[in-house]
């Protein structure tokens, strides 16, 4: 019985044809040729846990199995082998990232423009992440800063964070409640000191988070038991990954990943 055969492509940077043992001590080959001629290259033995793994980075960091979980299910660039965990997600990035996972996580996915007028004078059609920005907005999920732009070349807060996602999780309806309410729900019931530090616009959806399973816990999951909330700390590209790792009605993304190999 001969050893089963797979070949993976498109690895980090390089088009690769890949063949791998399974099941056998004998190591994985990677072939790297150049897309330009299709000239065959050096074939170089590699470990099965680098093509889970396309990043050199992200070893022992928080949120390391999630990264490569986007990575695999195809959220993520690769094209890069530094994924750089530790750096400030922008706020366009995050949206495109949102789309893409929601997705392949729903039966419904969030349907993409074909072009379109952008919604946001700072969104043009030429902007990287407008596709998935638009589809937010048309969707209903997206809306954008008092003077009409969304800025989505700048650093993205956690209470941003948190109010993007809850939205894609549960349907927040209107609330009659004051911001007084809501701050002393936040501060005094769930316990975090700086709830006085929340934008205004965001606690509704915050409150929300915290203190509903319908909202699926999404700052817990990330950031544990804490009593600072620290609403306009940057987030890291990791934290982003994690937040991302579940959505209510969807599912996890490892589990997205196991149906999709069972049907391969």
């Amino acid at each position: 019985m001969y050893p089963k055969i797979t070949s993976v492509a498109n690895i980090v940077g390089a088009t690769v044809v890949t063949l791998g043992f399974l099941g056998t001590s004998y190591p994985a080959f990677a072939c790297l040729h150049n897309p330009a001629n299709l000239e065959l290259g050096s074939c170089k033995p590699i470990q099965i846990s680098q093509l889970l793994n396309p990043f050199t980075d992200i070893e022992g960091v928080h949120g390391e199995t999630e990264i490569q979980q986007l990575a695999q299910l195809g959220v993520i660039d690769t094209t890069s082998s530094e994924f750089q965990p530790l750096a400030a997600m922008t706020r366009g990035e995050f949206i495109a990232w949102l789309v893409k996972t929601y997705n392949e996580l729903h039966r419904d996915p969030i349907r993409l423009p074909q072009g379109g007028t952008p919604s946001f004078p700072d969104v043009p059609v030429s902007h990287p992440h407008f596709t998935y920005i638009q589809a937010a907005h048309n969707a209903g999920y997206l809306a954008g800063f008092e003077d009409g732009n969304l800025r989505p070349d700048e650093v993205l807060t956690r209470e941003q964070m948190i109010v993007l996602k809850t939205s894609l999780d549960a349907n927040v309806t209107p609330s009659a409640r004051s911001p007084e309410s809501l701050r002393n729900f936040i501060g005094r019931t769930r316990g975090f000191t700086d709830a006085n530090q929340i934008s205004e616009r965001y606690l509704l959806k915050i409150a929300f988070d915290l203190g509903n399973g319908a909202s699926n816990f999404n700052f817990a999951r990330v950031y544990g038991k804490t009593q600072v909330f620290a609403p306009q700390k940057p987030v890291t590209r990791a934290e982003a990954a994690i937040v991302l790792s579940r959505f209510r009605k969807g599912g996890t993304v490892e589990r997205a990943l196991q149906i999709r190999n069972r049907g391969r």
